[in-house]
């Protein structure tokens, strides 16, 4: 059934990391199998492929998760005895769940992401949890315009946190953001710490909710020390730059096993 399929692994020589591989690609010897480190996984490598597995924690199906454009993705849980493996389908020992796969014996879930355009162009990954924007040093202010459904005012806070469903009962959930569902097609942005003033500052857009057609966005007032981070990307956003976070068109698509 799939024909191009890549495993995306984290080092880990405590559990016979390579035995496992070995045994994952046993269940699929018609298809072209590649197994590729986390650390050099790179978007142009998942191009053309069917299925892509994973084999490591939650960060490593994250990982894998923003650089996916269309291929349906598995995670595996390679150390279930101290990794949650909340995104994952199965455990490293249920590898003979996998033919499964073969035999058509599985069901899809679609978790939403999030598009973030930066000076008008689309960066090359999709968030499956959250994006932040703000100040690289949280001891320092965040600067920025922010503008949302025709409204427009400047803040100082400690950062603005964009999230999905998924993310949402994370870093978003600890900031005083509500959760909801990962099939939600929706956004949730929420204000960190906003900064009220006597006079100039007394922002009003604190939160809200984005949904398909409508986007968040944010122009840096910041001179130096300004980011966006998706996951563990990082990317500058300073004096003038402009960043547009919308919902994806490409929901990722996970497999569940039966």
């Amino acid at each position: 059934m799939f024909k191009n399929i890549i495993l995306v692994y984290k080092k880990n020589l405590h559990n016979h990391l390579f035995e496992k591989i070995n045994e994952i690609k046993q269940n699929f010897l018609e298809a072209n199998f590649l197994a590729i480190d986390y650390s050099s996984i790179k978007k142009e490598f998942l191009k053309d492929t069917d299925l892509v597995l994973t084999l490591g924690g939650d960060g490593t199906f994250v990982k894998a998760a923003h650089l996916v454009e269309d291929s349906l993705i598995l995670g595996i849980n390679s150390n279930p005895e101290t990794s949650e493996g909340v995104l994952t389908s199965i455990t490293i020992n249920e590898i003979d769940k996998l033919k499964n796969l073969n035999e058509r014996k599985f069901e899809t879930i679609e978790r939403q992401r999030a598009d973030v355009i930066l000076n008008g162009k689309m960066l090359n990954e999709k968030a499956i949890n959250e994006v932040y924007i703000g100040a690289a040093s949280q001891f320092h202010t965040s600067r920025y315009k922010i503008k949302f459904k025709n409204k427009e005012e400047e803040q100082r806070s400690s950062g603005v946190i964009v999230s999905t469903g998924t993310g949402s009962e994370a870093w978003f959930l600890s900031a005083g953001g509500k959760p909801f569902h990962y099939k939600d097609k929706k956004l949730s942005f929420i204000v960190r710490e906003p900064y009220f003033g006597k006079r100039i500052f007394i922002p009003t857009l604190l939160s809200g909710e984005i949904f398909e057609g409508e986007k968040l966005i944010i122009e840096s007032s910041r001179e130096f020390g300004g980011i966006i981070a998706i996951n563990d990307s990082v990317y500058d956003f300073n004096t003038e730059d402009v960043v547009e976070v919308k919902l994806s068109n490409k929901p990722l698509k996970v497999i569940t096993l039966k």
